[in-house]
């Protein structure tokens, strides 16, 4: 209950602050989060912010990293992290960034 109202609280502030940012770099992401909430999500969370599939980011995420891991949409990107690679939250941002825009190109 408390993990879902995090989550649910962090997607608030995102569209809120999605709604009222302004980008003043090329760089920016879509989405905007700090690392430390980041990781507490799982990658079904991500890829809800994004608007992605949890599926393809969750194969960028195993091939980026060479993971050998059983992991699910579920998994918390903690988890992953502390199992086997320290990939920076900037890292999932920059991926799921790059699957959104490839989507979007393909639309």
């Amino acid at each position: 209950m408390k993990k879902t109202l995090f989550v649910m609280s962090i997607l608030l502030v995102v569209a809120i602050a999605g709604c009222t940012a302004e980008h003043e770099h090329d760089d920016d992401h879509s989405v905007e989060i700090e690392g430390k909430d980041m990781k507490l999500l799982t990658v079904q969370d991500v890829a809800d912010l994004w608007e992605i599939d949890s599926e393809v980011l969750l194969s960028g995420i195993v091939a980026e990293f060479n993971l050998n891991g059983s992991y699910t949409a579920n998994t918390v990107l903690e988890d992953i992290r502390d199992a086997e690679y320290k990939f920076s939250p900037a890292q999932i941002k920059d991926l799921a960034e790059e699957i959104k825009q490839e989507g979007l190109q393909n639309e």
